[in-house]
């Protein structure tokens, strides 16, 4: 019998926590075409150096995760490289996926007025019951659970951490 593999997020010198300096978040005009998709480089934490992003509650959500220490690595998936089917012919995908030493989280921060929408709720439902399949695996290979956050965007502030968002915002059932 094969010996089947636990889903891990990895990366080249995980086990290194080098000392953070003070970083610089950049934009690049060039590659920031469109006001509300704005390109920002310098994350430390990130697994890509460039992200892209959709509006300022999640530039915001970005920081919180660059600046908590509980973090390991984050990213935003890129189109077409996590999917999540919530309906026979519609598929989701994370805003953020992000790694701590003890949970992986797939986190999705959205505005209060959206979080009611019947589309945000069946993506939600879909990344809940992904998330409890991919605990299931973890746990029997020795991994970390996995949790949804639905964020409100207001909630995103700069003295809150990742493990006070999941506190108040981990998604269970909707």
């Amino acid at each position: 019998m094969a010996k089947k593999t636990k889903l891990e997020l990895t990366w080249i010198g995980k086990d290194e926590r080098p000392r953070l300096e003070p970083r610089i978040l950049m934009e690049d005009a060039g590659l920031s075409y469109h006001a509300a998709r704005r390109v920002i480089s310098g994350f430390r934490r990130c697994l890509y150096p460039v992200q892209k992003f959709d509006s300022d509650s999640e530039r915001r959500f970005a920081v919180l995760l660059e600046d908590d220490a509980t973090v390991g690595k984050w990213f935003k998936p890129a189109r077409g490289e996590f999917k999540i089917h919530y309906s026979q012919e519609q598929t989701y995908e994370p805003d953020f996926v992000v790694g701590t030493e003890r949970a992986k989280f797939i986190c999705e921060p959205k505005r209060r007025n959206e979080m009611d929408d019947e589309t945000v709720k069946a993506k939600a439902r879909a990344a809940v019951k992904w998330c409890e399949a991919a605990t299931k695996h973890e746990l029997e290979h020795g991994g970390k659970p996995w949790h949804y956050l639905l964020i409100s965007h207001d909630a995103i502030t700069s003295n809150m951490t990742l493990a006070g968002l999941a506190a108040a915002h981990t998604a269970t059932a909707i």
